[in-house]
Protein backbone atom coordinates (compact mmCIF):
# COMPACT_ATOMS: atom_id res chain seq x y z
CA UNK A 1 0.00 0.00 0.00
CA UNK A 2 2.87 2.61 0.76
CA UNK A 3 4.79 1.76 -2.40
CA UNK A 4 1.65 2.50 -4.24
CA UNK A 5 0.85 6.21 -2.61
CA UNK A 6 4.45 6.56 -3.37
CA UNK A 7 3.72 5.75 -6.74
CA UNK A 8 0.45 7.76 -6.87
CA UNK A 9 2.83 10.92 -5.89
CA UNK A 10 5.28 10.80 -8.34
CA UNK A 11 2.75 9.78 -11.28
CA UNK A 12 0.54 13.14 -10.02
CA UNK A 13 3.66 14.96 -10.21
CA UNK A 14 4.66 14.22 -13.57
CA UNK A 15 0.66 15.03 -14.55
CA UNK A 16 0.38 18.15 -12.54
CA UNK A 17 2.33 21.18 -14.12
CA UNK A 18 4.98 22.81 -12.01
CA UNK A 19 3.41 26.37 -12.34
CA UNK A 20 -0.24 25.37 -11.24
CA UNK A 21 -0.62 28.51 -9.14
CA UNK A 22 0.86 30.99 -11.97
CA UNK A 23 -1.64 33.89 -12.71
CA UNK A 24 -3.10 35.33 -15.86
CA UNK A 25 -1.29 38.09 -17.55
CA UNK A 26 -3.09 40.24 -19.72
CA UNK A 27 -1.41 42.95 -21.79
CA UNK A 28 -2.34 46.38 -21.50
CA UNK A 29 -0.97 48.98 -24.11
CA UNK A 30 -2.98 52.08 -23.35
CA UNK A 31 -1.85 53.00 -19.92
CA UNK A 32 -1.05 56.50 -19.79
CA UNK A 33 1.86 58.51 -17.64
CA UNK A 34 2.54 62.03 -16.73
CA UNK A 35 6.20 62.53 -15.18
CA UNK A 36 6.20 66.05 -13.68
CA UNK A 37 10.22 67.43 -14.38
CA UNK A 38 11.98 69.15 -11.82
CA UNK A 39 11.35 72.75 -13.66
CA UNK A 40 7.21 71.71 -13.28
CA UNK A 41 7.32 70.75 -17.17
CA UNK A 42 5.15 67.54 -18.10
CA UNK A 43 5.91 64.91 -20.28
CA UNK A 44 3.26 62.72 -20.99
CA UNK A 45 3.73 58.73 -22.22
CA UNK A 46 1.55 55.89 -22.95
CA UNK A 47 2.90 52.64 -21.74
CA UNK A 48 2.99 48.83 -21.65
CA UNK A 49 1.44 46.70 -18.39
CA UNK A 50 0.18 43.96 -17.74
CA UNK A 51 -2.74 43.16 -15.72
CA UNK A 52 -3.09 40.82 -13.14
CA UNK A 53 -5.89 40.15 -10.42
CA UNK A 54 -6.98 43.87 -11.80
CA UNK A 55 -3.73 45.54 -11.22
CA UNK A 56 -1.53 47.04 -13.56
CA UNK A 57 2.47 45.42 -13.10
CA UNK A 58 5.62 47.34 -14.80
CA UNK A 59 8.31 46.21 -15.91
CA UNK A 60 11.27 47.08 -13.16
CA UNK A 61 14.01 48.41 -16.19
CA UNK A 62 11.61 50.31 -17.54
CA UNK A 63 10.82 51.90 -14.81
CA UNK A 64 14.22 53.20 -14.35
CA UNK A 65 14.46 54.13 -18.23
CA UNK A 66 11.44 56.29 -17.32
CA UNK A 67 12.70 58.10 -14.07
CA UNK A 68 16.36 58.50 -15.98
CA UNK A 69 16.99 61.86 -16.36
CA UNK A 70 14.46 63.00 -13.40
CA UNK A 71 16.03 63.96 -9.69
CA UNK A 72 15.17 59.89 -8.12
CA UNK A 73 17.01 57.97 -11.37
CA UNK A 74 18.31 54.74 -10.39
CA UNK A 75 20.77 52.18 -11.89
CA UNK A 76 19.41 48.32 -11.61
CA UNK A 77 21.78 45.70 -11.67
CA UNK A 78 21.68 41.64 -10.73
CA UNK A 79 24.04 40.56 -8.61
CA UNK A 80 24.67 36.67 -9.19
CA UNK A 81 26.79 36.11 -6.03
CA UNK A 82 23.71 37.07 -3.64
CA UNK A 83 20.88 36.27 -6.72
CA UNK A 84 19.46 39.65 -5.96
CA UNK A 85 18.49 42.36 -7.75
CA UNK A 86 20.48 45.27 -6.86
CA UNK A 87 19.05 49.47 -7.19
CA UNK A 88 21.23 52.14 -6.79
CA UNK A 89 19.97 55.62 -6.93
CA UNK A 90 20.66 58.68 -7.46
CA UNK A 91 22.67 57.65 -10.93
CA UNK A 92 21.55 57.53 -14.27
CA UNK A 93 20.43 53.73 -15.62
CA UNK A 94 23.42 52.52 -16.98
CA UNK A 95 21.05 50.17 -19.28
CA UNK A 96 19.46 53.07 -20.94
CA UNK A 97 18.87 52.92 -24.38
CA UNK A 98 15.74 54.79 -24.94
CA UNK A 99 12.43 55.18 -23.97
CA UNK A 100 10.49 51.52 -24.11
CA UNK A 101 8.68 51.37 -27.80
CA UNK A 102 7.91 48.00 -28.07
CA UNK A 103 3.97 46.64 -27.28
CA UNK A 104 3.27 43.96 -25.07
CA UNK A 105 1.73 41.03 -27.13
CA UNK A 106 -0.74 38.45 -25.82
CA UNK A 107 -1.14 36.87 -22.48
CA UNK A 108 1.16 35.68 -20.68
CA UNK A 109 1.79 33.16 -17.59
CA UNK A 110 2.83 35.15 -14.31
CA UNK A 111 4.55 33.39 -11.76
CA UNK A 112 5.26 35.21 -8.15
CA UNK A 113 8.85 36.41 -7.74
CA UNK A 114 10.73 35.75 -4.72
CA UNK A 115 13.58 37.72 -6.08
CA UNK A 116 15.44 39.53 -3.10
CA UNK A 117 15.73 43.27 -3.75
CA UNK A 118 18.74 45.88 -2.23
CA UNK A 119 18.07 49.28 -2.58
CA UNK A 120 21.50 51.11 -1.60
CA UNK A 121 22.82 48.01 0.28
CA UNK A 122 19.10 47.89 1.89
CA UNK A 123 17.13 44.80 1.53
CA UNK A 124 13.29 45.78 0.91
CA UNK A 125 10.03 43.58 0.24
CA UNK A 126 8.07 44.02 -2.79
CA UNK A 127 5.68 41.55 -3.85
CA UNK A 128 5.68 41.12 -7.90
CA UNK A 129 5.77 38.83 -10.77
CA UNK A 130 7.85 36.97 -13.26
CA UNK A 131 7.04 36.95 -16.56
CA UNK A 132 9.31 35.14 -19.64
CA UNK A 133 12.40 35.85 -17.32
CA UNK A 134 11.38 39.46 -16.11
CA UNK A 135 10.64 41.15 -13.45
CA UNK A 136 7.13 43.12 -12.92
CA UNK A 137 5.89 45.50 -10.28
CA UNK A 138 2.85 47.52 -9.13
CA UNK A 139 3.81 51.10 -10.70
CA UNK A 140 2.22 52.31 -7.11
CA UNK A 141 5.12 49.70 -5.05
CA UNK A 142 7.87 50.70 -7.08
CA UNK A 143 7.18 53.96 -6.50
CA UNK A 144 7.23 53.60 -2.46
CA UNK A 145 10.06 52.18 -2.53
CA UNK A 146 11.99 54.60 -4.28
CA UNK A 147 10.45 57.74 -2.64
CA UNK A 148 8.24 59.25 -5.60
CA UNK A 149 5.04 60.36 -5.18
CA UNK A 150 2.59 59.20 -7.43
CA UNK A 151 -1.27 59.00 -7.46
CA UNK A 152 -4.22 58.62 -10.35
CA UNK A 153 -6.13 61.38 -12.26
CA UNK A 154 -9.37 60.25 -12.32
CA UNK A 155 -10.15 63.23 -14.59
CA UNK A 156 -7.68 61.94 -17.58
CA UNK A 157 -7.46 58.31 -16.58
CA UNK A 158 -3.47 58.78 -16.16
CA UNK A 159 -1.55 58.09 -13.58
CA UNK A 160 0.91 60.86 -12.52
CA UNK A 161 4.65 60.71 -11.07
CA UNK A 162 6.17 63.64 -9.34
CA UNK A 163 9.40 62.82 -8.36
CA UNK A 164 10.18 65.98 -6.70
CA UNK A 165 7.91 65.48 -4.35
CA UNK A 166 8.16 62.47 -1.39
CA UNK A 167 5.93 59.15 -1.68
CA UNK A 168 2.58 59.27 0.75
CA UNK A 169 4.46 56.80 2.81
CA UNK A 170 8.24 58.89 3.73
CA UNK A 171 5.22 61.67 4.14
CA UNK A 172 3.67 59.75 6.46
CA UNK A 173 6.53 58.64 8.32
CA UNK A 174 8.48 62.11 8.29
CA UNK A 175 4.41 63.32 9.65
CA UNK A 176 4.51 60.58 12.36
CA UNK A 177 8.08 62.02 13.79
CA UNK A 178 6.25 65.65 13.86
CA UNK A 179 3.22 64.72 15.46
CA UNK A 180 4.82 62.92 18.29
CA UNK A 181 6.90 66.10 18.75
CA UNK A 182 4.26 68.48 18.70
CA UNK A 183 1.64 66.39 21.30
CA UNK A 184 4.83 66.65 23.23
CA UNK A 185 4.99 70.74 22.63
CA UNK A 186 1.38 70.18 23.39
CA UNK A 187 1.51 68.53 26.74
CA UNK A 188 4.28 70.94 27.72
CA UNK A 189 2.47 74.02 27.14
CA UNK A 190 -0.59 72.68 29.05
CA UNK A 191 1.80 72.48 32.09
CA UNK A 192 2.16 75.07 34.96
CA UNK A 193 5.43 77.32 33.78
CA UNK A 194 7.83 77.37 37.08
CA UNK A 195 9.32 79.96 35.66
CA UNK A 196 9.82 82.55 32.48
CA UNK A 197 13.54 81.99 31.83
CA UNK A 198 14.92 81.39 28.41
CA UNK A 199 14.75 77.49 29.28
CA UNK A 200 11.25 77.65 30.30
CA UNK A 201 10.10 79.19 26.68
CA UNK A 202 8.66 76.85 24.15
CA UNK A 203 10.39 77.94 21.22
CA UNK A 204 13.94 78.51 22.82
CA UNK A 205 15.09 75.91 21.12
CA UNK A 206 13.65 75.97 18.22
CA UNK A 207 13.42 77.84 15.20
CA UNK A 208 10.16 77.16 13.76
CA UNK A 209 7.22 75.78 15.70
CA UNK A 210 3.24 75.31 15.32
CA UNK A 211 1.18 74.69 18.28
CA UNK A 212 -2.11 72.48 17.31
CA UNK A 213 -5.59 74.18 18.56
CA UNK A 214 -7.26 73.37 22.13
CA UNK A 215 -10.60 73.38 22.94
CA UNK A 216 -9.68 76.22 25.39
CA UNK A 217 -7.87 79.76 25.78
CA UNK A 218 -4.72 79.50 26.69
CA UNK A 219 -1.40 82.21 26.76
CA UNK A 220 1.79 80.84 25.53
CA UNK A 221 4.92 81.86 26.69
CA UNK A 222 7.11 82.43 23.88
CA UNK A 223 10.46 84.17 23.27
CA UNK A 224 10.79 87.15 20.58
CA UNK A 225 10.16 86.39 17.44
CA UNK A 226 6.78 86.51 15.35
CA UNK A 227 3.55 84.43 15.66
CA UNK A 228 0.79 83.68 12.91
CA UNK A 229 -2.33 83.02 13.56
CA UNK A 230 -4.02 80.31 11.75
CA UNK A 231 -7.57 79.55 11.79
CA UNK A 232 -9.54 77.64 9.16
CA UNK A 233 -6.48 76.40 7.52
CA UNK A 234 -5.18 79.72 6.33
CA UNK A 235 -2.74 82.37 7.54
CA UNK A 236 -5.21 84.81 8.80
CA UNK A 237 -2.42 87.62 10.48
CA UNK A 238 0.67 88.47 11.99
CA UNK A 239 2.18 90.05 14.75
CA UNK A 240 5.62 90.78 16.63
CA UNK A 241 5.65 89.07 20.48
CA UNK A 242 7.85 90.05 23.10
CA UNK A 243 7.05 87.31 25.93
CA UNK A 244 3.58 85.79 25.38
CA UNK A 245 0.68 85.80 23.05
CA UNK A 246 -2.73 84.66 23.23
CA UNK A 247 -4.09 81.14 21.50
CA UNK A 248 -8.26 81.63 21.28
CA UNK A 249 -10.35 78.48 20.77
CA UNK A 250 -10.62 76.94 17.48
CA UNK A 251 -7.30 78.73 16.45
CA UNK A 252 -3.64 77.67 15.92
CA UNK A 253 -0.09 79.28 15.81
CA UNK A 254 3.27 79.47 13.64
CA UNK A 255 5.93 80.69 15.45
CA UNK A 256 9.54 81.25 14.39
CA UNK A 257 12.49 83.35 15.85
CA UNK A 258 12.95 85.57 12.82
CA UNK A 259 16.75 86.52 14.58
CA UNK A 260 17.62 82.89 14.26
CA UNK A 261 16.28 82.25 10.77
CA UNK A 262 18.50 85.37 9.57
CA UNK A 263 21.89 83.69 10.61
CA UNK A 264 20.92 80.26 9.53
CA UNK A 265 21.07 79.58 5.35
CA UNK A 266 17.47 80.21 4.77
CA UNK A 267 16.63 82.65 2.71
CA UNK A 268 13.52 84.72 1.33
CA UNK A 269 13.42 85.62 -1.76
CA UNK A 270 17.34 85.74 -1.61
CA UNK A 271 17.20 88.18 1.25
CA UNK A 272 18.00 87.14 4.61
CA UNK A 273 18.05 91.03 6.23
CA UNK A 274 15.90 93.92 7.32
CA UNK A 275 13.21 91.49 6.79
CA UNK A 276 9.94 94.04 7.98
CA UNK A 277 6.78 92.10 9.47
CA UNK A 278 4.76 93.38 5.81
CA UNK A 279 7.83 92.30 3.59
CA UNK A 280 7.13 88.26 5.77
CA UNK A 281 3.25 88.54 5.30
CA UNK A 282 3.52 88.66 2.33
CA UNK A 283 5.53 86.27 1.59
CA UNK A 284 4.56 83.92 3.88
CA UNK A 285 0.79 84.32 2.23
CA UNK A 286 2.42 83.72 -1.42
CA UNK A 287 4.95 80.63 -0.18
CA UNK A 288 2.96 78.90 2.35
CA UNK A 289 0.85 75.87 0.21
CA UNK A 290 -0.95 72.71 1.13
CA UNK A 291 0.97 69.57 -0.26
CA UNK A 292 -1.55 66.98 1.15
CA UNK A 293 -5.20 67.08 1.87
CA UNK A 294 -7.22 63.89 2.77
CA UNK A 295 -10.48 63.76 2.11
CA UNK A 296 -13.28 61.59 3.59
CA UNK A 297 -15.97 60.05 1.23
CA UNK A 298 -19.18 61.72 1.24
CA UNK A 299 -21.87 59.05 1.73
CA UNK A 300 -23.88 58.15 -1.70
CA UNK A 301 -21.56 60.26 -3.82
CA UNK A 302 -19.06 58.73 -6.07
CA UNK A 303 -15.89 61.10 -6.59
CA UNK A 304 -17.04 63.85 -3.71
CA UNK A 305 -14.95 64.24 -0.42
CA UNK A 306 -14.73 66.24 2.26
CA UNK A 307 -11.59 67.85 3.72
CA UNK A 308 -10.41 65.27 7.03
CA UNK A 309 -6.84 67.15 7.65
CA UNK A 310 -4.44 69.30 5.55
CA UNK A 311 -0.82 69.56 6.49
CA UNK A 312 1.51 72.57 5.43
CA UNK A 313 4.87 72.71 4.06
CA UNK A 314 6.67 75.66 3.24
CA UNK A 315 7.61 75.53 -0.38
CA UNK A 316 9.84 78.34 -1.17
CA UNK A 317 12.39 77.43 -3.93
CA UNK A 318 15.41 78.04 -1.51
CA UNK A 319 14.02 76.84 1.68
CA UNK A 320 14.64 73.74 2.94
CA UNK A 321 14.24 71.33 6.48
CA UNK A 322 11.58 73.60 7.64
CA UNK A 323 9.10 71.93 10.01
CA UNK A 324 5.42 70.46 8.64
CA UNK A 325 2.65 72.00 9.81
CA UNK A 326 -0.05 69.66 10.46
CA UNK A 327 -4.19 71.62 10.76
CA UNK A 328 -5.68 70.18 13.21
CA UNK A 329 -5.27 68.44 16.43
CA UNK A 330 -2.76 65.84 16.70
CA UNK A 331 -5.05 63.56 17.95
CA UNK A 332 -7.18 63.75 14.87
CA UNK A 333 -4.54 63.24 12.78
CA UNK A 334 -3.88 59.70 14.22
CA UNK A 335 -7.28 59.23 13.33
CA UNK A 336 -7.19 60.05 10.26
CA UNK A 337 -3.75 58.67 9.38
CA UNK A 338 -3.97 55.53 11.48
CA UNK A 339 -7.62 54.68 11.12
CA UNK A 340 -9.70 52.98 8.93
CA UNK A 341 -8.72 53.97 5.22
CA UNK A 342 -11.91 52.73 3.57
CA UNK A 343 -13.67 56.68 2.62
CA UNK A 344 -9.94 58.47 2.63
CA UNK A 345 -8.36 59.84 -0.61
CA UNK A 346 -5.29 62.20 -0.63
CA UNK A 347 -5.06 64.89 -3.26
CA UNK A 348 -2.20 66.93 -3.56
CA UNK A 349 -1.37 70.83 -4.03
CA UNK A 350 -0.27 69.88 -8.18
CA UNK A 351 -3.63 68.75 -8.67
CA UNK A 352 -5.46 72.44 -9.75
CA UNK A 353 -8.33 71.45 -8.10
CA UNK A 354 -6.96 72.10 -4.48
CA UNK A 355 -4.39 74.24 -5.68
CA UNK A 356 -5.99 77.32 -3.10
CA UNK A 357 -5.65 76.58 0.59
CA UNK A 358 -8.44 74.57 1.29
CA UNK A 359 -10.37 74.32 4.86
CA UNK A 360 -11.17 71.83 6.54
CA UNK A 361 -14.52 70.38 6.04
CA UNK A 362 -14.51 71.81 2.77
CA UNK A 363 -15.85 69.51 -0.31
CA UNK A 364 -13.58 68.71 -2.87
CA UNK A 365 -13.78 65.64 -5.80
CA UNK A 366 -15.29 66.08 -9.55
CA UNK A 367 -18.93 64.96 -8.54
CA UNK A 368 -19.42 67.61 -6.08
CA UNK A 369 -19.61 70.68 -8.24
CA UNK A 370 -22.48 69.01 -9.71
CA UNK A 371 -24.73 68.80 -6.33
CA UNK A 372 -23.44 71.70 -4.18
CA UNK A 373 -24.26 75.37 -4.93
CA UNK A 374 -22.28 78.38 -3.36
CA UNK A 375 -24.77 81.30 -1.20
CA UNK A 376 -22.56 84.40 -1.11
CA UNK A 377 -20.70 86.42 -3.40
CA UNK A 378 -17.33 85.38 -2.30
CA UNK A 379 -18.51 81.67 -2.08
CA UNK A 380 -19.32 81.75 -5.89
CA UNK A 381 -15.88 83.38 -6.46
CA UNK A 382 -14.33 80.50 -4.66
CA UNK A 383 -16.61 78.39 -6.48
CA UNK A 384 -16.02 79.73 -9.89
CA UNK A 385 -11.93 79.61 -9.10
CA UNK A 386 -12.02 76.23 -8.21
CA UNK A 387 -14.33 74.79 -11.14
CA UNK A 388 -11.22 76.53 -13.19
CA UNK A 389 -8.71 74.32 -11.35
CA UNK A 390 -10.22 71.30 -11.17
CA UNK A 391 -10.24 71.14 -14.93
CA UNK A 392 -6.33 71.64 -15.42
CA UNK A 393 -4.53 69.84 -18.15
CA UNK A 394 -8.07 69.97 -20.32
CA UNK A 395 -7.31 70.64 -23.91
CA UNK A 396 -8.20 73.72 -25.66
CA UNK A 397 -10.51 71.84 -28.07
CA UNK A 398 -12.58 70.87 -24.66
CA UNK A 399 -12.22 74.45 -23.15
CA UNK A 400 -10.88 77.37 -24.72
CA UNK A 401 -10.58 80.57 -23.10
CA UNK A 402 -14.18 81.93 -23.03
CA UNK A 403 -15.55 78.34 -22.64
CA UNK A 404 -13.23 77.95 -19.34
CA UNK A 405 -14.63 81.19 -18.12
CA UNK A 406 -17.98 81.16 -19.08
CA UNK A 407 -18.59 77.42 -17.87
CA UNK A 408 -16.74 78.43 -14.21
CA UNK A 409 -18.81 81.41 -13.55
CA UNK A 410 -22.33 79.59 -14.61
CA UNK A 411 -21.43 76.50 -12.21
CA UNK A 412 -20.79 79.07 -9.56
CA UNK A 413 -23.81 81.28 -10.70
CA UNK A 414 -22.61 83.96 -12.29
CA UNK A 415 -24.83 83.98 -15.76
CA UNK A 416 -21.64 84.98 -18.24
CA UNK A 417 -21.90 82.53 -20.40
CA UNK A 418 -20.68 82.60 -23.40
CA UNK A 419 -17.86 84.68 -21.88
CA UNK A 420 -16.61 85.76 -25.54
CA UNK A 421 -13.71 88.04 -25.52
CA UNK A 422 -15.17 90.12 -27.64
CA UNK A 423 -18.38 90.47 -26.15
CA UNK A 424 -17.88 90.56 -22.44
CA UNK A 425 -17.15 94.01 -22.00
CA UNK A 426 -20.52 95.20 -23.04
CA UNK A 427 -22.06 92.60 -20.31
CA UNK A 428 -24.02 94.37 -17.98
CA UNK A 429 -23.12 91.43 -15.27
CA UNK A 430 -19.14 92.91 -15.17
CA UNK A 431 -17.67 96.29 -14.66
CA UNK A 432 -14.21 98.26 -15.46
CA UNK A 433 -11.89 98.69 -12.12
CA UNK A 434 -8.73 99.92 -12.21
CA UNK A 435 -5.77 97.48 -12.60
CA UNK A 436 -4.14 98.47 -9.81
CA UNK A 437 -7.23 96.99 -7.29
CA UNK A 438 -7.18 93.78 -9.67
CA UNK A 439 -8.21 90.89 -6.58
CA UNK A 440 -9.51 87.24 -6.70
CA UNK A 441 -11.70 86.57 -8.96
CA UNK A 442 -11.12 89.42 -11.19
CA UNK A 443 -11.29 88.88 -15.19
CA UNK A 444 -8.46 89.95 -16.98
CA UNK A 445 -9.40 90.64 -20.81
CA UNK A 446 -7.60 91.69 -24.11
CA UNK A 447 -10.82 92.12 -26.93
CA UNK A 448 -11.25 89.63 -28.75
CA UNK A 449 -8.15 87.87 -28.18
CA UNK A 450 -7.79 86.29 -24.81
CA UNK A 451 -9.40 86.33 -21.48
CA UNK A 452 -8.55 84.56 -18.24
CA UNK A 453 -9.21 84.63 -14.06
CA UNK A 454 -7.29 86.33 -11.80
CA UNK A 455 -6.71 83.49 -9.30
CA UNK A 456 -4.69 85.63 -6.89
CA UNK A 457 -0.70 85.29 -5.94
CA UNK A 458 0.26 86.97 -9.28
CA UNK A 459 -1.56 83.57 -10.91
CA UNK A 460 -4.21 83.42 -13.72
CA UNK A 461 -6.13 80.04 -14.80
CA UNK A 462 -6.62 79.99 -18.28
CA UNK A 463 -6.95 78.29 -21.58
CA UNK A 464 -4.24 78.67 -24.02
CA UNK A 465 -3.74 76.47 -27.71
CA UNK A 466 -1.31 74.08 -27.27
CA UNK A 467 -1.37 73.49 -23.62
CA UNK A 468 -5.19 73.70 -22.62
CA UNK A 469 -6.38 74.62 -18.93
CA UNK A 470 -3.03 75.62 -16.93
CA UNK A 471 -2.06 78.32 -14.28
CA UNK A 472 0.37 80.72 -14.88
CA UNK A 473 1.60 83.95 -14.30
CA UNK A 474 -0.35 86.80 -14.82
CA UNK A 475 0.00 89.31 -18.11
CA UNK A 476 -1.29 92.93 -17.32
CA UNK A 477 -0.05 94.70 -20.87
CA UNK A 478 -2.58 95.18 -23.20
CA UNK A 479 -5.21 93.49 -20.73
CA UNK A 480 -8.48 95.27 -18.86
CA UNK A 481 -9.75 93.99 -15.38
CA UNK A 482 -13.08 92.72 -14.88
CA UNK A 483 -15.11 92.57 -11.71
CA UNK A 484 -18.61 90.37 -11.77
CA UNK A 485 -20.73 92.27 -10.26
CA UNK A 486 -22.92 91.24 -6.89
CA UNK A 487 -25.82 90.78 -8.02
Amino acid sequence: MKKTLILLGLLLSLIIPTNIFAEKAMPNNSSKMDIIAENGDVSNYTFSTYIIKDYNYFKLRDFASYMNGTIKNFDVDYNRDKDAIEITTKTSYGDFTGLPSDNVVGAKEAVTTRQKIFIDGKEVQISGYNIDGNNYFKLRDLASALDIKIYYDSLRKSVILNPNLPSDEKLVEDLKKEIDKLIGMEEEASRPKASTGTRDLIGAEENLIYLPPKNIDRKVNLKTGYAAEIRNSKIQNFKKISSQVNVPKGTGILYFDLDTLKTMTIYIDGNDTNISQAYLNKWMKKNILVPLIRGEKISGQEDAYKVAYVTFVDTAPKLNGVSELVSVKANEVRNYLYGPQTNLKDFTADRGQIYSLAKKGENIGWSWWYFTGPNSYNEKIDHMINYALSVQGFSYEQFDCSGLVGTAAEFAGFPLAPAYSWLIEGSPMVEDIPMNQLRRGDLLNKAGEHIMIYIGDGKVVESVPRTGVRVAPVRKAGYKALRIKDV
